[in-house]
């Protein structure tokens, strides 16, 4: 009998540690869970220039009470309190201003991760990609009552792709070296840059105004030498560089590679809006540029 009795103390105190255990989890569960979005923010923070856009353009520009360092547009935005740099975020000066909802892109996790320890309620974004952007502007709409605001914007964006893609059909698709980058030292020649890879936003507008990424590997900002864009040999290159910038000196080193198609028939193009650099409701502003110099 004490054998049999101390096997079933074992598994009676087994059991209960079994169920101790998964009590706690789940009680710790619910004390590290992130508190849920609220209904009608009134104090928005956001930690990205797209998302910042995107609630100015749904109206909410004036519950926003944090900003990164880089949210530049419209003006406005510049007033706000900075909170943040690039991924960098000042979580003493986000708490300082007792948001109820921080808006930030999905892919900053380790900051969404944080500002939940913190207490705060994150909504995470996809703003990489274009159906991404266009989902965040639905679901921003949709929780902060602006549902008739984001499908104005969003119906503006469905025309200026139809429009893009009506534009296209039918025609050569030309192959396409995007730069976002490379060396503004005025050497007269190109060294190297840095190229928008097949994935995300910019290669798919690429696709919808009627082009080719020239680079299809699996980067997505591939970092590319002189030698590997005369490779290439694109019939488009769109640089985007800022205004700021020697437009003239960047030309001069752009036209060093005068065996690429794209430099002997005078089809390299620049981009200078800070409107260019942004997945956000502006978009169709550059998708307009880049139709125009795929199909002119």
């Amino acid at each position: 009998m004490w054998p049999s009795m101390k096997s079933r103390i074992f598994f009676l105190l087994l059991f209960l540690g079994f169920i101790l255990a998964a009590w706690g989890h789940q009680t710790l569960g619910c004390l590290s869970a992130p508190p849920p979005w609220p209904p009608d923010p009134q104090r928005i923070i956001s930690l990205a220039p797209s998302v910042t856009e995107t609630l100015y353009a749904l109206g909410l520009g004036p519950r926003l009470v944090g900003v990164t360092q880089y949210c530049w547009y419209p003006p406005e935005a510049k007033e706000k309190p900075l909170v943040a740099g690039f991924s960098d975020v000042n979580y003493e000066a986000v708490v300082r201003q007792r948001p109820d909802l921080v808006v930030l892109p999905r892919d900053k996790v380790e900051n969404r991760l944080n500002l939940e320890h913190l207490g705060l309620s994150v909504m995470p974004l996809d703003t990489r990609s274009l159906a991404g952007l266009m989902e965040a502007i639905g679901v921003l709409g949709r929780s902060t009552g602006r549902q008739a605001e984001a499908a104005g914007i969003l119906d503006e964006m469905e025309k200026s792709l139809a429009k893009a893609r009506a534009r296209a059909a039918g025609r050569p698709r030309p192959r396409v070296l995007f730069s976002v980058m490379h060396s503004y030292e005025g050497l007269g020649y190109i060294t190297e840059i840095n190229a928008v890879g097949r994935d995300g936003f910019f290669s798919e507008m690429i696709d919808i105004a009627g082009g080719l990424n020239v680079y299809q590997g699996v980067l997505s900002f591939p970092r590319l030498s002189r030698e590997a864009v005369i490779f290439f040999d694109p019939e488009v290159i769109i640089d985007i560089i800022p205004a700021d910038e020697d437009l003239e000196a960047a030309r001069q080193d752009w036209h060093s590679l005068s065996t690429v198609s794209a430099i002997r028939n005078n089809r390299l193009f620049f981009l200078t809006d800070e409107a260019d650099t942004v997945p956000g409701p502006r978009f169709p502003q550059t998708l307009e540029k880049l139709s125009r110099a795929f199909h002119p």
